[in-house]
């Protein structure tokens, strides 16, 4: 399964070179026109074989950091200013990796949030659920483009050009995406990056502040 909350710039100007590096057989997978179709196939072409039922991970997260840099790369052959969002999440049934991601390193990426305990329900009648941490156990994992409840402190938001995976055994990693367009978070511009871009995209809400610092630049970093 792939998702796809964003959009590539101008993709019609990197569209037929992304199609002349598919094979035949994954280039007759897709059935639409979409930059979000496209970007899958390109995806698939990055797997060492699109045909396996499951993959480790790593070849999941490998395959993803391949293909926005490979998207990265057309849109600088191509002469394409305008920023892409990438949000993109893909899972086999056992790993999910997310990215919350721009190429860009002045604006704010569409949002992302996720929230994580022992247990999800209901406290009261009328809908309203939340999030309980029994003990340190992941028992539940979700991710969203926005809350989905208003319990505000069940939620985190991850930060602009980061990697989620969530392994098998429900560990669940943030991992810097390290390329040119990657601000660390001890960068005082990391703390100003605009977000009218992805606003006026209706992709991002507005905010008086970033999320606190849950991922510490001690974390991992992916190089791409």
């Amino acid at each position: 399964m792939f998702m796809h909350n964003g959009g590539i710039a101008d993709f019609h100007l990197v569209k037929r070179r992304l199609q002349a590096e598919l094979s035949d057989e994954i280039f007759n997978v897709v059935q639409g026109n979409t930059d979000s179709e496209w970007a899958f196939a390109l995806f698939l072409s990055k797997l060492p074989d699109a045909k396996a039922k499951l993959f480790t991970h790593q070849t999941l997260q490998r395959a993803m950091l391949d293909t926005i840099a490979t998207l990265n790369n057309y849109a600088d052959l191509a002469g394409i200013i305008e920023p892409s969002l990438m949000n993109f999440c893909v899972t086999d049934g056992d790993s999910v990796i997310v990215t919350r991601y721009i190429s860009s390193r002045h604006d704010e990426a569409a949002s992302l949030w996720f929230s994580s305990g022992t247990t999800f329900s209901e406290y009261t009648q009328g809908g309203h659920y939340k999030m309980t941490k029994a003990d340190k156990r992941e028992n539940i994992i979700m991710i969203a483009s926005e809350p989905l409840t208003f319990e505000k402190a069940d939620w985190m938001e991850i930060r602009t050009n980061n990697m989620v995976v969530i392994t098998p055994k429900m560990n669940f990693l943030q991992i810097p995406i390290v390329d040119k367009f990657y601000v660390s978070p001890s960068d005082p511009a990391a703390l100003n990056r605009g977000t009218d871009f992805a606003a006026a995209k209706g992709l991002l809400s507005p905010r008086n502040t970033l999320a606190p610092a849950h991922l510490r630049d001690t974390a991992p970093q992916l190089s791409i």
